[in-house]
């Protein structure tokens, strides 16, 4: 939703990690990372800002989806496994890389099934 329909700069990178809501469905705290470079953590904040100003727009268009007549209010925060995620997210973009410049075996290379050899 925030990628398809908000199309805010400001939003680029924000990823979702998780959600907490309360036994009331009044509120719900969700955790976001910024994904890519961001010293001294701006981007972040500016991130975090404007999901906090379109927390009610983002819940009005969550209610329907949820099927809820009211979607919990929306407090959102940097995830503080931020760095575990940007880790991961670099590994894989390794991962990546590496696949990218040697190719995977063609399927003629792989072996057959029953072969011994």
């Amino acid at each position: 939703m925030l990628s398809q329909e908000f199309r805010d700069p400001r939003l680029d990178g924000v990823v979702i990690t998780a959600t907490k809501v309360a036994e009331d469905v009044s509120q719900a705290q969700v955790g976001f990372v910024l994904m890519g470079d961001d010293p001294g953590g701006i981007r972040a904040k500016v991130a975090g800002r404007r999901l906090d100003k379109l927390a009610s727009m983002i819940r009005s268009k969550l209610a329907p989806r949820l099927g809820l007549r009211h979607a919990p209010e929306l407090h959102f925060s940097l995830d503080a496994n931020r760095d575990d995620l940007v880790r991961l997210d670099a590994l894989l973009r390794e991962v990546g890389d590496e696949l990218k410049v040697a190719p995977l075996a063609s399927a003629s290379d792989a072996p057959k099934l029953g072969d011994t050899g």
